[in-house]
């Protein structure tokens, strides 16, 4: 858990050196023909896993970076619509999807769908997702179909898988079997996860969704659901919210690997919401409806419960570092990590007893948290929760190479710092 762009590469010819002869046909004496040195190349940038400190300055990132995704106040008021690998940046708007070099915060493809796109400019947009083996990027685009004959034009989804290593789009995968009011230009498309051989897509619109699988070895779509839109995918199975009447819902488990047949359904409830917490757990909040009670708890791919969610869970948000811990966040505030496969509570913040605080979490990676409190940016240790350096930035995305975080002085821009340690 986890058409094509042409691009010609510009070949560089080597100049040769001609000598200009005198009236009797030899060269100028004293003539300086040493040949000359060779540009300097670019040293490969430093990789720490985790880094733990970053620069204090760093490269700033264009505006489509954040999309609307920076509030007026200058916070981050949903996630980024781009994914970090390697040194690349890869940002995903309604009609492209950009690769900005960290380095320098610059542009260096963009890859956009073969068809024409019908979203709107400003739809909320999710970030790529990579494939498993991160060889890939993955972003759906809402598009019209042209008609042909007797046949009207229809809106689908053009899946572009874009490479990593060369920037430019490997292949692409049209599904136009959408239902009619996907058609709407508020109508968005995201690739909710990956697993090892498929991705799972989820097609929406506030009133209607739908979920499609698609085959990545084989590079076509193996079943799709217009009834529901999958929030989740925990190991092979993709995790929705189903309606049973205008109030009532149920959590559904959809088999991925078998036509999306529904495995199990759990809890009875109203105004529940799936979020993801790794790739082997999913939270689920809301309220039965029955008694009225709220409702917090983890469940595993099979649907059985990992733990409760004690306390306050309304607001929760959960970051997975992509290791083996899961760190979440409630509104009181309140911050703890979790095993990401059992769901066992790791620690909690803030101690009872003690004098230490909650953080307001930006990220988690590879065994970090990163925050901040009123202090600064803090950097904890995702199993133990104690403190482990102060990184100089609080990061919201994050890997080896670099942290993506709000510029410190207006936060209003978004800054690549160059991991340091």
């Amino acid at each position: 858990m986890r058409s094509i762009l042409k691009v010609s590469a510009a070949l560089s010819a080597t100049a040769t050196l001609v000598l200009v002869a005198g009236c009797g046909g030899a060269a100028q004496p004293g003539a300086d023909h040493k040949p000359k040195k060779p540009a300097a190349s670019v040293p490969p940038r430093k990789s720490y896993d985790p880094p733990q400190k970053f620069a204090t300055k760093g490269a700033p990132l264009p505006q489509s970076t954040a999309g609307d995704s920076i509030s007026m106040g200058g916070t981050l008021r949903k996630p980024l619509p781009l994914v970090l690998h390697g040194t690349g940046a890869y940002v995903a708007s309604a009609d492209s999807l950009q690769v900005i070099d960290t380095s320098t915060g610059k542009a260096t493809s963009t890859v956009r769908p073969r068809h024409k796109s019908i979203a709107e400019k400003d739809t909320e947009t999710s970030a790529p997702v990579l494939t498993q083996d991160g060889r890939q990027a993955l972003v759906p685009f809402l598009v019209e179909f042209p008609g042909k004959g007797t046949t009207p034009s229809r809106a689908g989804i053009e899946l572009d898988a874009v490479d990593t290593t060369t920037g430019k789009a490997a292949w692409t995968l049209d599904l136009d079997d959408l239902p009619s009011w996907a058609g709407q230009p508020s109508t968005r498309a995201r690739v909710v996860a990956t697993t090892k051989s498929a991705a799972v897509i989820s097609v929406g619109n506030g009133e209607h969704g739908a979920t499609y699988a698609v085959d990545l070895d084989d590079r076509k779509a193996t079943w799709h659901n217009d009834k529901m839109a999958a929030a989740a995918v925990i190991g092979d199975t993709a995790v929705a919210v189903t309606s049973k009447d205008s109030v009532r819902q149920q959590v559904i488990g959809l088999d991925i690997n078998h036509d999306g047949k529904q495995s199990w359904s759990k809890l009875d409830g109203y105004e529940l919401i799936v979020r993801p917490a790794g790739p082997h757990l999913v939270a689920i909040t809301g309220s039965d409806y029955n008694s009225g009670d709220s409702i917090g708890v983890l469940l595993k791919p099979d649907g059985s419960k990992a733990a409760d969610l004690t306390g306050d869970s309304s607001s929760l948000s959960c970051h997975y570092d992509d290791a083996s811990a899961t760190v979440c966040q409630t509104e009181e505030p309140r911050v703890f990590a979790m095993d990401a496969t059992t769901g066992k509570q790791l620690w909690s913040l803030p101690e009872k007893g003690g004098n230490r605080v909650a953080p307001t979490v930006a990220a988690a990676w590879h065994g970090v948290v990163y925050g901040t409190t009123s202090n600064g940016p803090v950097a904890l240790d995702a199993k133990t929760g104690a403190d482990r350096s102060t990184p100089g930035a609080a990061p919201v995305a994050v890997n080896e190479y670099t942290g993506v975080a709000l510029d410190q002085a207006e936060h209003r821009t978004l800054i690549a710092y160059p991991a340091t340690g």
